[in-house]
């Protein structure tokens, strides 16, 4: 009997060998594929978080506009105004606003005055304004004022939003503790 060469076995491996070799190939076969996956996955989480809403303040800001009518209740401490402010108009984006503070404050002596306003749309979403002015007294039971604003967030579609601009306004006293008047901002605003 006379043996052949055949070219794979001309190096006998010992079945235990080839065994484990099997095993770790395969098991590694499945590694391989978790190699390919992880940059893969990890990629995929990287463009969630790049894709993913920013907040408004990096957004960039747009036109804003309001007009309000306004019915204001006083009460004075010396030597300051405290009011309350409800008012109705139109502010850009928002439609037909309503417009709310309960902390107005106005220096009777210096006419220096602040005020957070929450502006409130047809669909419920809101603004909110940090405003500083100053009043003018006039002699006919009138007061005007000039100032800025500053938006300091809100809801909906101005969850987070910024922007700031002037405002001015006037008054006149209606009665011992009331008043009607108007205001106007206009500036910038960020929204969704």
């Amino acid at each position: 009997m006379v043996l052949k060469k055949i070219s794979e076995l001309w190096h006998p491996v010992p079945l235990v060998m080839c065994m484990k070799t099997y095993y770790w190939f395969n098991r590694n076969r499945l590694l391989s594929h978790l190699r390919f996956a992880t940059p893969l996955l990890l990629a995929c989480f990287a463009a969630v978080f790049v894709l993913a809403p920013t907040p408004a303040s990096a957004r960039h800001e747009v036109p804003f506009r309001g007009t309000f009518s306004t019915e204001v209740e006083i009460e004075f401490v010396y030597p300051f105004f405290y009011i309350s402010v409800t008012g109705h108009g139109n502010a850009s984006h928002l439609g037909a606003t309503t417009a709310l503070t309960d902390n107005q404050i106005v220096n009777v002596n210096t006419g220096t005055a602040t005020a957070t306003y929450t502006l409130t749309g047809a669909n419920g979403d809101t603004v909110v304004l940090d405003m500083i002015f100053q009043t003018t007294f006039l002699p006919n039971n009138a007061v005007t004022f000039e100032g800025t604003y500053t938006v300091t967030g809100g809801t909906g579609r101005f969850y987070g939003a910024t922007g700031s601009g002037d405002l001015a306004g006037s008054a006149f006293v209606t009665g011992p503790n009331t008043a009607i008047g108007s205001f106007s901002v206009a500036g910038t605003i960020s929204r969704h």
